[in-house]
């Protein structure tokens, strides 16, 4: 949502696609590797997807396409999106015990 409300409030008019991707499928054991190899991975699906259609023929301006991911490290784990309720209240958790989180994003 971050990332709509500053392209909006710079007044870019744009597009949201989601990139049909499996992300658990994506390894990487350095956070910064991860987080371009997703936002790579995000740039093609959405790209193939483009090219099956024909929103690359009707739009006669240039596009520009923006695809992010965002990990979080703790400790040095990477914590990804949780997969239920229950992982998302141990990761608060356990990020409450020390002061210290990073986040790291890419854009491709």
């Amino acid at each position: 949502m971050a990332r709509r409300k500053i392209l909006a409030d710079m007044g870019y008019e744009f597009t949201v696609m989601g990139a049909d991707i499996d992300e658990k499928r994506i390894r990487k054991d350095n956070a910064e590797e991860l987080v371009v190899a997703l936002a790579e991975a995000k740039a093609d699906a959405i790209m193939s997807r483009l090219k099956t259609t024909d929103h690359l023929e009707e739009n006669t301006h240039s596009t520009l396409l923006i695809t992010a991911d965002t990990v979080a490290v703790y400790d040095g784990i990477i914590r990804e999106k949780p997969s239920s309720k229950e992982e998302a209240r141990q990761f608060i958790k356990s990020m409450f015990v020390f002061a210290v989180c990073s986040s790291l994003q890419y854009l491709s």
